[in-house]
């Protein structure tokens, strides 16, 4: 048996519940795959911090599968316990590193959301060389992309940094799921050819 838990954080708006919902289908198709998770969803109408969990199981054999205990784990990832960190907000990228441990793939947006604290001149917003450095405390597997540029540069609009952001992920991290699996969910419904676009400018990143 094989596990891999991802953890999306970032902001309402910026499609973090699309993400884990794309990747919880993907487990969906295959027999020997099954699937968990949990969101947070509170700021998801007022660009407040959203944060959802895909947690993958790889049985290797029917007996595997067959076994009564192997639902027996809990949706939420605990301290420590993702293999892979995407966010789509510098500064929420922090408040995620809690899940992440030494051998994590940590892989995040460079372009902020200012808080209307520091638009206020309370607080000052940390530099993108600080999010490294504390990260850099935790694991050296960091990846950080200017998602927002990649998909006005590409599509004039921001609605596909978090697919962009989804491709990073599987170039990045050994998933044990098929691409073709993901780009099979992403030809379904509004918006297919950019989706799958995006998807293959995050692979190349």
């Amino acid at each position: 048996m094989k596990k891999f838990n991802t953890a999306i954080v970032g902001l309402g708006g910026q499609g973090i519940i699309t993400m884990g919902t794309v990747m919880k289908n993907a487990a969906l198709s295959s027999d020997l795959q099954d699937v968990s998770g949990s969101e947070r969803r509170g700021g998801a109408q007022r660009e407040g911090y959203v944060e959802t969990f895909v947690k993958y199981i790889f049985y290797e054999n029917e007996s595997e599968m067959k076994d009564p205990r192997k639902s027996m784990h809990s949706p939420m990832i605990e301290s420590g316990g993702a293999d892979a960190l995407i966010s789509l907000e510098p500064l929420e990228t922090l408040r995620g590193v809690r899940y992440i441990n030494k051998n994590s793939i940590v892989i995040f947006n460079e372009t902020p959301y200012i808080p209307i604290t520091v638009r206020m001149g309370q607080t000052a917003y940390p530099e993108i060389s600080f999010i490294f450095s504390e990260l850099k405390k935790i694991t050296n597997n960091i990846f950080s992309y200017d998602f927002d540029a990649i998909s006005v540069e590409n599509f004039s609009s921001l609605t596909q940094k978090n697919i962009i952001a989804l491709g990073a992920l599987f170039a990045k991290a050994d998933i044990p799921i098929d691409v073709f699996v993901i780009e099979n969910l992403l030809k379904e419904g509004k918006g297919a050819e950019n989706n799958l676009k995006a998807f293959n400018l995050g692979l190349k990143l």
